[in-house]
């Protein structure tokens, strides 16, 4: 049996629907639904060098859930120790995707990368429809 990458992480799933734009997570952020997102590169990574402020476009879900930079991750402090960057609101982790991965799974025009939902992708990818944690199967159109 394989062992899951997130053995014993809690993370944040948040179940407010009509406000698909807002949310709150369990640690009492706001979180708020962007277009694009400005991370800050750990480590020297080929064309980006640590330091660096980049810009990611965000996955839409169509007011389903969205992705966000988590505010914990951002910290100081033990507070931040084991958080991970970015989530969805259905409580799973976001991840990055390069351009070619878009196309394949959310949107064609894409010219960067692109912050995802990473259940949502990866059931989208294996399957052929996009499920969150929190349930049910959307096609992406």
């Amino acid at each position: 049996m394989a062992e899951t990458p997130f053995k014993g992480a809690i993370f944040n799933i948040i179940h407010q629907r009509g406000s698909p734009n807002e949310a709150t997570t369990l640690s009492g952020h706001k979180v708020k639904k962007e277009e694009f997102v400005f991370l800050k590169v750990p480590t020297d990574m080929g064309f980006y060098k640590a330091g660096d402020w980049i810009s990611v476009k965000c996955a839409d879900y169509h007011g389903e859930h969205f992705v966000y930079v988590n505010p914990l991750y951002l910290m100081d402090g033990p507070k931040a120790k084991d958080q991970w960057f970015a989530l969805c609101t259905c409580g799973s982790p976001a991840v990055i995707i390069n351009p070619r991965e878009a196309g394949l799974t959310h949107e064609t025009n894409v010219k960067g990368n692109m912050l995802v939902c990473h259940v949502y992708t990866s059931t989208l990818l294996q399957y052929g429809v996009g499920r969150h944690v929190t349930g049910g199967g959307r096609e992406w159109r």
